[in-house]
């Protein structure tokens, strides 16, 4: 039996480029639903989801969209309500099981707008985006396959017949495809980690995998991590470097939208691990350091510049952390912890939370490390379990730690 595709692009633009690519689909012997995301012009036809049930969707009628336009508002307010309808009727065909894969097809525009419905769908299902522009900030950290365009999508030729069908045998590819039976049958633990931690996380994966888990790794970032989470695909999480605390505790948004371009940072992280209960260790892996574009100690930011820093490559300065630094990330770990509805333990190396602070390295600074630990402890108090090891943290003694109070909290938690 054939699999549904969902088409989102705009039919006023589009629509040769569309009915050309839902024919071929079909041919293929497979079912299509088209989501009309346009706002002006004249669709070609319109769709299964035409666009005026695609704006009200968003909160808006498309007449006042159109009116709204025509009196000279922003283009992107109406592109809001748009992509707003997008992902409402994404998330009920998700809810619903009728989509199996998805393709998005235009331009910079269009692309945000396919883009809004691949995030409504899980992990793992079909996404391709066919697209003359590429912003790799629209996309994300998401599973989304891009197809870029030689050309322009606008008017029919063999050019773009070829291109077509080219996208269409990439997601029918994908969706027939499947998942083959012995993928996702053992559970699926997420680590953190760093360069300078790396060593650990791959003890810990060897671990797992003599315990017929596996194991799925983020550098640095846990926006990807939690959206598993939510979908219940990670049974467990080794939050061995929990880098970005340091950003999310410690810069105001302005310094943030200094450093990274952003103009704000999350202040919270893997919201949906801690409220399904999934099992947690937490390790201070990396918060031993700042991390900097730049080429030397002269080119971080002024308020650092009194600290241990070394370089990482030729275009990164780690600067260390401070003991009053540290303690104020000690705190934001430790009340997300006490949060935390599933079985919770910390466990923190003695000699050094990454390979630029063991003992020698530049970064080297075990007082600093130890207002860390002595405020987690303290923070905590006998509600959630704190491991201390006499090791670095990318010695074979911290990973065997780490996995016996994994093991350890797996079986409280059951």
């Amino acid at each position: 039996m054939g699999k549904t595709i969902l088409i989102v692009a705009t039919l006023d633009t589009r629509g040769d480029e569309v009915e050309y690519l839902k024919r071929i689909l079909e041919e293929s012997g497979h079912q299509t639903l088209v989501l009309d995301a346009g706002v002006m012009g004249t669709p070609l036809f319109s769709g299964d989801f035409p666009r005026e049930k695609v704006a009200e969707a968003g909160g808006k009628t498309l007449t006042e969209l159109v009116e709204a336009a025509e009196k000279g508002a922003d283009r992107f307010e109406a592109t809001k309500i748009m992509m707003e309808g997008v992902r409402a009727v994404t998330r009920e065909l998700q809810s619903q099981g009728k989509v199996d894969g998805v393709i998005g097809l235009g331009g910079t525009t269009a692309a945000a707008l396919g883009v809004a419905a691949m995030k409504e769908l899980p992990i793992g299902m079909p996404k391709l985006l066919v697209t003359t522009f590429i912003d790799p900030g629209t996309i994300g950290d998401e599973d989304i396959t891009v197809m870029q365009t030689p050309i322009d999508l606008v008017g029919m030729n063999k050019i773009i017949e070829k291109v077509l069908s080219n996208a269409a045998g990439a997601v029918t590819g994908m969706v027939e495809r499947g998942l083959p039976p012995a993928i996702g049958a053992r559970p699926l633990i997420g680590l953190t980690a760093l360069g300078v931690t790396t060593p650990a996380v791959q003890k810990i994966i060897s671990r797992l995998e003599r315990a017929e888990r596996d194991a799925v790794v983020f550098h640095a970032k846990t926006t990807m991590l939690d959206r598993l989470a939510q979908t219940a695909m990670v049974d467990g999480v080794i939050d061995i470097t929990p880098f970005e605390v340091i950003p999310m505790a410690l810069y105001p948004p302005e310094y943030v939208a200094r450093l990274v371009g952003a103009p704000e940072v999350r202040r919270e992280r893997l919201v949906n691990v801690l409220a399904r209960g999934l099992p947690w260790v937490i390790a201070p892996g990396g918060l031993d350091m700042h991390i900097f574009p730049g080429t030397g100690i002269d080119s971080v930011p002024e308020e650092f510049r009194d600290h241990a820093w070394t370089m990482h490559g030729p275009g990164i300065v780690l600067v260390r952390t401070s003991s009053e630094e540290l303690k104020k990330v000690a705190t934001f770990i430790a009340e997300a912890a006490r949060r935390a509805s599933g079985p919770v333990a910390v466990v923190i190396p003695l000699r050094g939370f990454s390979e630029a602070s063991r003992e020698g390295a530049p970064l080297f600074d075990p007082q600093a490390d130890r207002a860390f630990i002595e405020t987690v402890k303290g923070s905590l108090g006998e509600e959630v379990e704190v491991v201390e090891v006499d090791c670095h943290i990318n010695d074979e003694e911290f990973a065997d730690a780490v996995m016996k109070t994994f093991e350890r909290i797996l079986d409280r938690g059951r």
